[in-house]
């Protein structure tokens, strides 16, 4: 699967601008070159790392690992090789108050009203998955971003390319606002979650 076009885009000027000087913008500068204010989906991007977005010969540089997983990407540095892999897989979840043995599904919802409490099952269609990962987790955030519920972890620690995955879930939708589902990918035992995709269900 290839990247996508925006993603390739921002990660090849982050990758081989070249040098170059610029005035200050009205974000400031870093290193004699003009800071960015990066939005991604309406909402500004504050860089964790020290180096921010800044401009290079008019060519936007930013933080591959930071933007990536932004955008919901997988990232693998080689320090070897001095190689960035960004991986983009295809994921897609729907919830369905019934899923049946066979992957046949019935019930789908997207609302639900407030106050209301429902067993339903999260599946999660995968493919494209390129790299070796140790897990996956399946997780439901409230509208104030607490834990609906326990998430589900499950452990792979190899290869797995396609595959679809079903989980129930039990919530009581006692806020008003948008759950958040969220499927997330640990490349290593020590390495930290990814959120690759994410679903809303909305409580009303």
């Amino acid at each position: 699967m290839k990247v996508p076009r925006m993603l390739a885009l921002v990660l090849s000027l982050s990758l081989f601008g070249t040098a170059g000087v610029y005035a200050s913008s009205m974000w400031g500068d870093y290193e004699g070159f003009s800071k960015v204010k990066t939005m991604i989906n309406d909402v500004e991007k504050q860089f964790k790392d020290e180096t921010p977005a800044f401009l290079v010969k008019n060519n936007a540089v930013f933080p591959v690992r930071e933007l990536s997983e932004s955008l919901q990407s997988l990232v693998r540095w080689d320090s070897a090789k001095n190689t960035v892999s960004i991986y983009k897989p295809n994921v897609h979840m729907f919830v369905a108050e019934k899923v049946n043995d066979d992957y046949s599904i019935k019930s789908p919802f997207g609302k639900v009203p407030k106050g209301k409490k429902i067993d339903f099952a999260v599946f999660a269609q995968v493919d494209s998955l390129k790299t070796p990962f140790y897990s996956f987790k399946i997780s439901i955030e409230t509208p104030t971003g607490e834990q609906a519920v326990s998430p589900h972890e499950k452990l792979v620690n190899g290869s797995k390319e396609n595959f679809w995955y079903p989980w129930p879930f039990s919530v009581s939708f006692n806020e008003v606002g948008e759950y958040t589902i969220k499927f997330s990918v640990k490349l290593d035992e020590n390495s930290d979650f990814t959120v690759i995709s994410e679903k809303v269900i909305v409580s009303e």
